[in-house]
């Protein structure tokens, strides 16, 4: 697995003199290291509607946290887990819930902004609960869980989890974008049936609660009513660490559309079905969304936070293609560094592996590749793009067919993460996909993918593969991921993606999280 973690560090002084000038600080401009003091404002979104605060107007903001002692706070289960050391409030130890219990709005809730300060330690798994009350044992089960962890994975649990920013249960992020050790700024704003969640000024979530929201046994309570607001320390694998944490009351009658929302119209998402895939852990992640066509990484995101998809963007890497060089590889990664979503490239040379610096593809969370470029007419001729019908004729089906059967193993044996579009045909011959695609050929590629660890893509937007060999890939191991594959920046519904997983009955151990 490839990953990358951005670097965060801008100084206080671009802040302080920003603050002169205008009034105000942006999250951008605050340092976020260990050297500054708990200072925590909220973001400027230019021309969204967003709310400003100015730099010293505290009126409306209340600290939770005093820096001091644990006043107006009430622990359960584990008291000891909770201790207050040079200036912070640090959970280690047992599981257990730090319940505000103070005088800001009574501890009663229904409309507001928060704001919290977190560092996690390695496998450190923590949250912010909203809309709950105190219970002595166990994790709260009155309202709503704002996920803190950016470990992936530890011993005891192997599978990967959700991580910083996701709505517990509901809406999971899959890609963290905070390190451990690093310090994060979560913000939440509750308003009405609307819930969004930013990690350094990132949205993450930008959920609407459904008149009647599915909720499984034990989730009964998980959805919009009022209450307080509870630190979460889960356990002794690891500490965490908050350094402030501040609420804003927001009128009962406040706008919950004050702030544009992204539309979620056209992806083929049911909101009731994206809250049963979530709270089954059954990641849907578009992991082939092509920066191109008009749509952008912060798009990308925006369509993230609405529909429940997690995002996968990546662009093309080869000879003619959009990134050619290193600089322009490096440009790339540069351009979505620390964003909450995947970041990977589609490789169109067969000798990617050896034309890039390998320090630079470390930094990609995953390689894709097609088999829909090949050499033509024979394997000495130039590559081919398959999908242009008027570049080539296939004159003998079964001879090119053993020919693409060749191909389609050297890509396989390439480091790739990815197989996108598997069992495609080109128009001249996708007619005979059944007589081609026999089960024994099929099973070469499967046998391969599994060798390999590389994934099987089940395609949104075309009809590869087919069903038929989706089974046979899941009988024989093989895991998935989802695709667009996109050209603009027009939706595309995954309504097939949703459609597979429900008759298959797929589940989170049939799929991939990078």
């Amino acid at each position: 697995m490839f990953q990358f973690h951005a670097l965060w560090g801008l100084t206080l002084f671009p802040c302080l003199l920003s603050t002169a000038l205008t009034g105000y600080c942006t999250e951008r401009e605050l340092d976020l290291d260990d050297s500054t003091i708990g200072f925590s404002f909220a973001r400027r979104d230019e021309g969204s509607g967003s709310d400003v605060i100015a730099l010293w107007d505290a009126g409306d903001w209340h600290p939770l946290f005093d820096g001091r002692t644990l006043e107006g706070w009430r622990a359960a289960e584990h008291p000891d887990t909770w201790r207050v050391e040079q200036g912070l409030l640090v959970a280690a130890g047992p599981r257990s819930h730090l319940f505000y219990a103070g005088p800001v709005g009574d501890g009663d809730f229904r409309n507001f902004e928060l704001e919290a300060e977190v560092r996690t330690d390695d496998c450190a798994d923590s949250g912010i609960y909203f809309h709950t009350e105190y219970q002595e044992t166990g994790c709260p089960t009155k309202g709503y869980e704002v996920q803190i962890r950016n470990s992936r994975t530890h011993a005891d649990a192997p599978r990967a989890r959700q991580q910083t920013g996701s709505l517990s249960g509901v809406r999971h992020i899959w890609k963290s974008c905070v390190a451990d050790g690093q310090w994060c700024r979560l913000r939440v704003r509750v308003v009405a049936d609307r819930i969004q969640i930013w990690v350094n000024d990132y949205l993450t979530v930008d959920y609407l609660q459904p008149e009647n929201p599915p909720r499984g046994e034990g989730d009964a309570g998980k959805r919009l009513s009022r209450g307080t607001i509870a630190l979460q320390g889960q356990g002794p694998a690891g500490q965490v660490a908050f350094r402030s944490v501040r609420i804003r009351p927001l009128p009962s009658d406040a706008d919950p559309h004050l702030q544009d929302r992204a539309s979620d119209a056209g992806y083929g998402v049911d909101p009731l079905i994206m809250d049963q895939l979530a709270a089954h852990s059954i990641p849907l992640i578009d992991y082939h969304i092509h920066l191109r066509g008009g749509l952008t990484a912060a798009a990308a995101l925006d369509r993230q936070a609405v529909t429940g998809i997690c995002s996968g963007v990546l662009d093309n890497i080869g000879r003619g293609w959009t990134i050619e060089t290193d600089d322009q590889l490096r440009a790339f990664l540069d351009s979505v560094a620390g964003m909450p979503m995947y970041v990977g490239l589609q490789v169109n040379d067969r000798d990617w592996m050896h034309r890039h610096s390998p320090e630079l593809i470390q930094r990609l969370d995953y390689v894709l590749a097609d088999t829909m470029i090949m050499p033509m007419p024979d394997d000495g001729g130039p590559p081919v793009k398959l999908w242009l019908a008027d570049q080539y004729t296939i004159d003998d089906a079964e001879a090119w067919m053993e020919r693409y059967m060749r191909h389609n193993l050297r890509v396989l044996s390439e480091p790739i993460t990815i197989l996108a579009n598997p069992t495609y045909l080109p128009p001249a011959v996708e007619k005979l996909y059944d007589q081609l695609w026999t089960d024994q050929r099929m099973r070469q590629v499967i046998e391969a993918a599994v060798a390999n660890h590389v994934a099987l893509e089940i395609n949104a937007s075309s009809p590869w593969p087919h069903e038929r060999f989706i089974r046979i890939a899941r009988s024989m191991g093989a895991k998935f991921t989802f695709g667009t594959n996109n050209s603009d920046a027009k939706p595309l519904s995954v309504s097939r993606c949703i459609d597979v997983i429900s008759r298959l009955g797929l589940t989170a151990d049939d799929l991939v999280i990078q």
